[in-house]
């Protein structure tokens, strides 16, 4: 989308003290503002439910991404990245009823644009390796225990160990707080996240160092049963270096494979004009899930030993005949003389 009047402005001055000879590299900074949920829930939306011990969930999602960087000074108008293919490889294992680790690694695969050459600018690299991040998800409730909804808590950290020639990395740590929760009403699944994302400002922004507090929220609601299911999710993402809010809207489905695969797609529009909101988003991609069944119990008692006996199955014996003498009673008895 295109660049905040703030962006544009610094970028401008930019352009403007660069000879006419001169090229330069655009500042780098991470493009993507979608991070997939590694575990329970949607692919876009966390739900707040944690996998049980040694339970396992792995996905892979690629998507594309239509116009998520316009530059704009005056009149001139350059789609800096006009296409944008990436994957990213997910995964959470949970620990404790209460504890769950998870990973993702995203991967530019291709991106192009117009030449930036005329505004002194160098071509983006086309492929790299994008912001990889680390979590800890804490479960505060669960629907398991009785509680009336699921609920966590994220602790993520982002490395800056990415490609900046491809937009796919910050100049630092990237840490995230963010809190989830879910409950099923018949047939309906909702779901809402809240948290805040604290990371290195964008070098196209004024001021154009330091650190930015990023709010985020989401929400999601999708149908629940075994075949076929659809879900519609609306994110969104505010800052102090952004002019507007950055607004996505998402609608798909799920579809459960043998195994414990399952695919997903959803697409949606983006709205907003801050830097990495699409015009439009397609994210398709298969998950695996694999839980260990629920342990028994154990009983405060020993359960007593039972024998099981075959039952006869001929004609039942004939009662016993009663040997028993009639016992006389007075009608019996001979009649007594008269006086």
């Amino acid at each position: 989308m295109s660049l905040s009047f703030h962006g544009a402005l610094v970028a401008g001055l930019l352009l403007a003290a660069l000879p006419a000879h001169a090229q330069t590299s655009l500042p780098g900074f991470e493009l993507e503002h979608l991070e997939v949920n590694p575990g329970r829930g949607s692919v876009v939306v966390r739900n707040g439910e944690l996998l049980v011990p040694g339970g396992l969930s792995v996905g892979l999602a690629g998507q594309y991404q239509q116009l998520p960087l316009v530059l704009r000074n005056g009149e001139r108008r350059v789609e800096l990245v006009r296409n944008r293919a990436s994957a990213v490889l997910s995964g959470s294992y949970g620990l404790l009823p209460w504890l769950e680790v998870g990973a993702q690694i995203p991967v530019v695969l291709w991106q192009h644009g117009e030449d930036p050459g005329a505004l002194g600018l160098t071509p983006l690299a086309s492929q790299g390796l994008g912001t990889p991040d680390v979590q800890l998800r804490f479960g505060l409730l669960s629907r398991r225990d009785d509680h009336p909804v699921d609920l966590s808590l994220d602790l993520g950290v982002g490395l800056p160990l990415g490609s900046s020639p491809a937009l796919a990395r910050d100049a630092g740590l990237r840490v995230r707080a963010l809190a989830a929760a879910g409950t099923q009403v018949g047939f309906l699944r909702a779901s809402l996240e809240g948290g805040v994302l604290l990371r290195p400002r964008n070098p196209l922004s004024t001021p154009s160092t330091g650190q930015a507090l990023e709010v985020r929220v989401g929400a999601l609601v999708a149908t629940t049963g075994q075949g076929l299911r659809g879900e519609l999710a609306v994110r969104s993402a505010f800052a102090g270096d952004m002019a507007q809010p950055s607004v996505e809207v998402l609608a798909g489905g799920r579809l459960p494979l043998p195994q414990g695969l399952e695919l997903f797609a959803l697409a949606g529009p983006g709205l907003g004009s801050t830097p990495g909101t699409p015009v439009a988003r397609v994210l398709l991609g298969v998950a695996y899930l694999s839980e260990p069944p629920p342990r028994l119990e154990s009983l405060p008692e020993p359960v007593p030993h039972l024998r099981l006996e075959e039952l006869p199955t001929g004609p039942p014996p004939h009662p016993p005949r009663d040997t028993a003498e009639p016992v006389p009673t007075r009608e019996l008895l001979p009649p007594e003389p008269s006086p």
